[in-house]
């Protein structure tokens, strides 16, 4: 799949998880995934050949600072990110990038949702 495909799938997952939290917005907690939000801000960044800031990553958890604060070191611990070089900047490293690719490949590959449930 091509970079740009790669990017367009992201961004539209990233809009559909926003989605679902508006509509779901009366149903306090149960929804979240704070690293994966972050995950998808990180690889939309990367794929502008940039980083996200700290800022970003909260605010793209989508949950109060002090739940989200833990998911960035997480995401670092486990070889997905690092800081960057400029100070407060978070960037996608390359196993993240690639199973990120992966995931998207296989979203593609999949096609439309298949019934799953009789």
């Amino acid at each position: 799949m091509m970079r740009a495909e790669r990017k367009r799938l992201a961004a539209e997952i990233f809009v559909s998880r926003r989605d679902r939290d508006a509509a779901f917005a009366s149903v306090e907690g149960g929804f979240g995934e704070p690293a994966w939000d972050m995950l998808l801000l990180l690889y939309l960044a990367d794929s502008e050949g940039g980083s996200a800031t700290h800022q970003e990553l909260l605010f793209a958890a989508h949950v109060e600072r002090d739940l989200a604060e833990p998911y960035i070191g997480w995401l670092v611990s486990k070889g997905l990110a690092a800081f960057g070089e400029v100070e407060g900047t978070i960037r996608l490293l390359e196993a993240g990038r690639n199973m990120m690719d992966r995931y998207l490949d296989r979203r593609v590959m999949r096609g439309p949702d298949k019934k799953f449930m009789h």
